[in-house]
């Protein structure tokens, strides 16, 4: 499955970027596209919680990172990262400068690891926030319900 999704994404760039003709290059805008893009979800993340917690916003958030950890369990690890190491021909990823912090050599087996440790426990934290915000919204709703009903009968 990993490999089709690989194949696939790599097709999808192919003919996304057809005006590019060096690999290499595709591989360069391809990564500078998926480190905005995950910079892009991290500031989502933090936007929602902080300047404007509305619940629609941090459903919507939730959502999509459900989505990219799902793609990370599913195909071990990022599909666009891979593409873009197989197009370049090189091994740097966006979980390098987490690695480089604590003085790790990235290897395959520990960024893939990492990213999955991080995207887990970010994913599963916010999980936790979005059902103890439902519950907190429900919960008077039900209670209210349960008089309404005891009332009539």
């Amino acid at each position: 499955m990993e490999a089709w999704a690989v194949e696939h994404w790599e097709w999808a760039v192919h003919k996304v970027i057809f005006w590019e003709t060096d690999d290499a290059q595709k591989g360069r805008i391809l990564r500078i596209v998926h480190y905005f893009l995950g910079y892009a979800l991290i500031f989502l993340v933090a936007f929602s919680h902080l300047v404007y917690p509305a619940f629609w916003l941090q459903t919507a958030t939730l959502f999509l990172v459900t989505c990219v950890w799902l793609q990370h369990v599913l195909f071990n690890g990022c599909v666009s990262s891979k593409v873009e190491q197989k197009l370049i021909g090189d091994t740097a990823s966006f979980i390098d400068p987490v690695l480089q912090l604590f003085k790790l050599q990235p290897s395959q087996e520990l960024t893939i690891f990492t990213l999955l440790l991080i995207s887990t426990m970010a994913t599963n934290i916010l999980w936790l926030e979005w059902v103890a915000r439902v519950h907190h919204k429900l919960f008077p709703m039900v209670s209210h319900l349960q008089v309404v009903l005891s009332k009539t009968e």
